[in-house]
């Protein structure tokens, strides 16, 4: 079943759902959910978050959405849990004698091999529970319908860790069992965002939580064959490293190290693609936003002042000023930067891992780090340098038929796998997501690690743990504006909770 949320269907497939979930199924055994409905998280009625007649209609979302690579990377479904990706390394001689005579044994040479692999992540969240009766509660006809103004999910197309894509923002407010997917989609949006970057084999939990390896990881050095373990260093990448100097540093000759490492980074994978056979490739140049804005700040002066020679006494550099500043703001408003006379985009990831004084003693307070990444998007012109998969869960659609199972469903072109839970009329959606990263050519990759910055402020952060997050308010309401009541009002009243009422 495709649950995909479009404004033409949100609305049928919310009674159609509803109306499924009040009829039993008795093919199969239902796992009930703890305890019952959710006191918490509903937008209308007695308690829920927006239950106050007289709201204008329009909700503003202030939630930070994460963005990061994903967003330049193509995906693709699949379904084999250990793919095999082959490479040769390399040709060599097997001696080195040179025959002395014309018709004696010649040097034969060999042929060396390496194969790569790539696993799948396993990532579950489910919703509160829920109760048809109770989502369509109103208090009374002064609480009005409400409308979502902006994209809380920072909706984008390409981005396949967004649960519930295609929704109305008219009536997504309206459907408890809608919003409640999203709420999923959030909180997987928050998990995998990061774990492109720093996911790692090593923090599963058992058959119930596992990561993928991610970018960090497999732009690195150490590379060995899969079946084997024998060491594959033609296929390592290009990792340098900046030892925590800060952004706009220079070296004993006065250049700037920044532009000097960057710039040897991308004449190296530039000369590997070149030699292999691999061009032209596409590169994205990634970096936390932080950075990218102090890189930007120095980029126009240090690209123009570096060079390989040390100028003789007295003489000076003239800097166009004009054009120094014309040329941060092309950069920053085209995201690009120049390296070798060749222009590279740059993309902007919150998921990148960040160093601070807390995490790191190699920082004071206000001093952050992180890495910088050259990630081949294509190589030969076309061909997917790196993109990301998901396990295919249409591809069950015939086992969830011969179950005659009306509880399991995938939505967003097979990406999520939603399973029902249910007793009597309250119910529980849970989702799975099975993703990786794949990095085919991992010789054209690049990791400029630990580059120290100051930013003038940070910016404010997806992340729940991130000092740079920022919520608060309320999760439900007391009816209809506290728990005090007007001084003219008798001090024996009613007492509403969820349309029941209580006398006080």
């Amino acid at each position: 079943m495709n649950l995909d949320l479009t404004p033409q269907n949100a609305q049928v497939f919310a009674q159609a759902f509803a109306q499924g979930l009040l009829q039993a199924n008795k093919a199969m055994g239902q796992k009930a959910p703890v305890g019952a409905a959710s006191p918490i998280g509903w937008f209308h009625g007695v308690g829920g978050l927006f239950g106050v007649p007289g709201l204008d209609e329009d909700v503003i979302s202030a939630r930070v959405t994460p963005r990061g690579i994903a967003r330049v990377l193509k995906v693709y479904p699949d379904i084999y849990t250990q793919p095999m990706y082959p490479y040769i390394t390399g040709i060599e001689s097997v001696s080195t004698t040179e025959p002395t005579t014309e018709c004696a044994t010649c040097p034969s040479g060999v042929t060396e091999s390496c194969i790569q692999s790539a696993c799948f992540g396993f990532i579950c969240r489910e919703t509160r529970e829920l109760t048809p009766n109770r989502a369509i509660e109103r208090i009374n006809r002064g609480e009005i319908d409400l409308r979502l103004v902006n994209d809380i999910l920072g909706l984008d197309q390409n981005d396949p860790f967004l649960a519930v894509r295609n929704y109305d923002h008219g009536t997504i407010l309206q459907m408890a069992t809608a919003w409640a997917m999203i709420e999923v989609g959030v909180m997987i949006q928050n998990k995998l965002v990061p774990m492109i970057w720093q996911g790692n084999p090593a923090n599963n939990v058992g058959t119930g939580y596992a990561e993928f390896n991610g970018l960090d990881t497999l732009i690195g050095t150490g590379k060995v064959d899969f079946l084997t373990g024998t060491t594959c260093p033609a296929l390592d990448s290009d990792v340098k490293e900046f030892g925590y100097n800060m952004i706009n540093s220079v070296d004993a000759a006065g250049n700037f190290r920044i532009v000097r490492d960057l710039e040897y980074m991308e004449a190296y994978l530039f000369h590997n693609a070149d030699r292999m056979g691999l061009g032209p490739v596409e590169w994205a140049i990634a970096m936390r936003p932080e950075a990218w804005y102090e890189l930007t700040n120095v980029w126009p002066i240090a690209y123009l002042t570096t060079r390989n020679i040390v100028l003789p006494a007295g003489n000076t550099n003239v800097i166009d000023a004009t054009r120094v500043k014309d040329m941060m703001d092309e950069m920053r408003e085209g995201m690009f930067l120049y390296l070798n006379g060749r222009k590279h985009s740059v993309v902007l990831d919150d998921g990148i891992y960040e160093m601070n004084s807390t995490n790191d003693a190699n920082l004071a307070m206000g001093e952050f780090a992180s890495n910088i990444y050259m990630v081949p998007l294509t190589f030969m012109g076309g061909r997917d340098g790196t993109f990301l998969q998901h396990k295919d869960y249409r591809q069950a659609q015939r086992e969830i038929v011969a179950a005659h199972s009306t509880d399991v469903m995938w939505s967003d072109a097979g990406r999520f796998l939603w399973a029902v839970e249910r007793i009597k009329w309250c119910y529980t959606l849970s989702a799975k997501v099975e993703p990786r990263i794949v990095l085919k050519v991992p010789q054209l990759a690049g990791r400029l690690n630990h580059v120290k910055y100051t930013p003038r402020q940070h910016f404010r952060s997806f992340d729940e743990d991130s000092d740079y997050f920022f919520k608060g308010g309320e999760d439900h309401r007391a009816f209809p504006f506290g728990t005090v009541y007007p001084a003219n009002q008798p001090s024996r009243g009613v007492t509403l909770t969820s349309g029941h009422c209580e006398d006080t």
